[in-house]
């Protein structure tokens, strides 16, 4: 019984993990999954020939732990513990006009999504813009670049791979003072670098 694709599961939408057994006699097979507060209903479907599937819907974040017994005795890898997120509990800070050369700064809020993997990419014309990101404790991260040029940027992030509510959004820059006169500043900076970065968040304060 392989459980490991319930490591990170999002919330609302339903998990499932199969269940095969090693004789064909009647026997008592009992699924159970306890979320962060209260049992979590299962349905299970299935015979002792082709296995069973046991399916479940997490409806809020946090751990969940997955319990199976086959004749009162626990199956190999239970219980289990999974974690359940949220990717539409990422908050991110509205986004604020740029200036050519000046560092531009927003703040991601990953708090209440629960645990997983914030990836942050920036780019301008299709190349990547290097990126800082600046943690602030508990899930929360200051997030900075510097715009090179007078384009949109467009700023990409997911949580778990699921683009966080509002993704993609739009930077705005405009050229400053200096080149509305004529004086064209110079682009530096590598069409190479990547903006990305791979961050483990938790709700535990701890762990940052």
């Amino acid at each position: 019984m392989a459980l490991h694709h319930l490591e990170l599961m999002p919330v609302q939408k339903k998990a499932s993990f199969q269940i095969h057994v090693d004789t064909a006699d009647n026997a008592e097979l009992a699924v159970s999954v306890t979320g962060p507060r209260k049992d979590v209903p299962v349905q299970v479907t299935g015979n002792v020939k082709d296995g069973f599937v046991a399916q479940f819907v997490p409806d809020e974040v946090g751990p969940y732990v997955v319990g199976v017994e086959y004749n009162n005795v626990p199956v190999g890898g239970t219980p289990f513990t999974g974690k359940a997120y949220d990717f539409n509990k990422v908050i991110v800070s509205p986004i604020p006009w740029g200036t050519i050369g000046k560092g531009l700064e927003f703040t991601v809020d990953a708090s209440r999504a629960g645990e997983g993997n914030l990836e942050i990419t920036i780019s301008a014309r299709g190349r990547n813009i290097p990126t800082q990101v600046h943690p602030q404790g508990s899930a929360r991260f200051a997030v900075s670049f510097v715009p090179l040029e007078a384009t949109d940027h467009q700023i990409n992030i997911t949580f778990n791979k699921d683009a966080v509510p509002g993704a993609p959004f739009i930077a705005k820059i405009h050229t400053g003072e200096r080149e509305r006169k004529g004086k064209r500043g110079r682009e530096r900076g590598s069409a190479g670098e990547v903006g990305r970065w791979s961050i483990i968040s938790r709700n535990h304060p701890s762990f940052f």
